[in-house]
């Protein structure tokens, strides 16, 4: 018997999308930034600033959707058991920590703000996981997922800049090479998953079936391609197009994943419940149903 049909969630929007967006980038720009703080210390002035700042456009976008902004404190009250504590906890001690590496230009306290920054990534993936009505979401291979995505982004935008200074370190492009790759791989069994009959609504099984050419040929395959050319050939117009790709793909499946593919899972009635052969509606005795 059919009860109620899974519909999409309306209660996060691209707002909610743009902070996981922004604060999954933040942590990987800032984890390749104080990596490359050890040869070149300029990294820190050209990619700290930028990390904070895109954690906080995310925070301002969530912000904007607040039914009630004057309690928002209250969020940091159930780090014992919410996700969303623990992420509002690491977010909280990750800004100032990357404020005190731009002020100091220490490697040392850019890798403190770095695994804050690991922290945040892998707070907001187990939120995810732990949204359990909605089965795109409480998928175990999302937290592989979504923290491989965020460290592609923050690779991606690590190389862009590396480019636009004029010299990509080697070692970048073969950190987002694999990370790349690596993310391809989580893909591939994050779909096989939510694909098995029954696991996930219809309607989130035809989204993820609808973007996974694209996303695998064009946020993959292709990055992939650009990245080993700019390896052979030494070339920075081919590593910022498959960081370009690779970026854009990482933000296009998060906002998929949070607004169009995030339907619950509806329920329905295995057994209709049958009235006894002798009952009538008219001789039912008051309050009865």
């Amino acid at each position: 018997m059919r009860g109620v049909e899974p519909a999409r969630q309306r209660h996060w929007d691209w707002r909610a999308a743009a902070n996981f967006i922004g604060g999954g980038s933040a942590a990987g720009l800032f984890f390749f930034a104080a990596v490359a703080s050890y040869e070149q210390g300029s990294w820190l002035l050209r990619a700290a600033p930028l990390a904070p700042m895109l954690v906080l456009v995310g925070l301002c976008c969530v912000a904007s959707e607040l039914g009630r902004p004057l309690r928002a404190s209250n969020v940091f009250r159930r780090w014992r058991t919410s996700w969303m504590s623990r992420e509002a906890i690491a977010v909280a001690t990750f800004l100032p920590a990357a404020v005190a590496t731009v002020v100091l230009r220490s490697p040392t306290v850019a890798w403190l703000a770095a695994l804050l920054g690991l922290a945040l990534l892998y707070c907001q993936a187990r939120m995810l996981k732990a949204a359990r009505g909605i089965p795109a979401w409480r998928e175990p291979a999302i937290v592989p997922l979504i923290f491989a995505t965020g460290l592609v982004e923050g690779g991606g935008m690590f190389v862009i800049l590396s480019a636009a200074f004029g010299a990509v370190p080697g070692a970048a492009l073969l950190a987002l090479f694999a990370l790349i790759a690596a993310r391809l791989l989580v893909w591939g069994s994050y779909q096989a998953r939510v694909g098995i009959p029954g696991a996930a609504p219809r309607g989130t099984v035809a989204i993820l079936a609808e973007i996974r050419l694209p996303l695998e040929l064009a946020g993959h395959l292709l990055p992939l391609g650009l990245l080993v050319i700019a390896l052979v050939a030494n070339s920075p117009i081919a590593a910022s197009g498959g960081a370009v790709l690779a970026l854009a793909a990482g933000w296009y499946l998060k906002l998929t994943l949070v607004t169009r593919a995030a339907y619950d899972q509806g329920f329905a009635i295995a057994r209709a419940p049958a009235r006894s052969p002798g009952y009538s509606h008219a001789g039912a005795k008051p309050g009865w149903a």
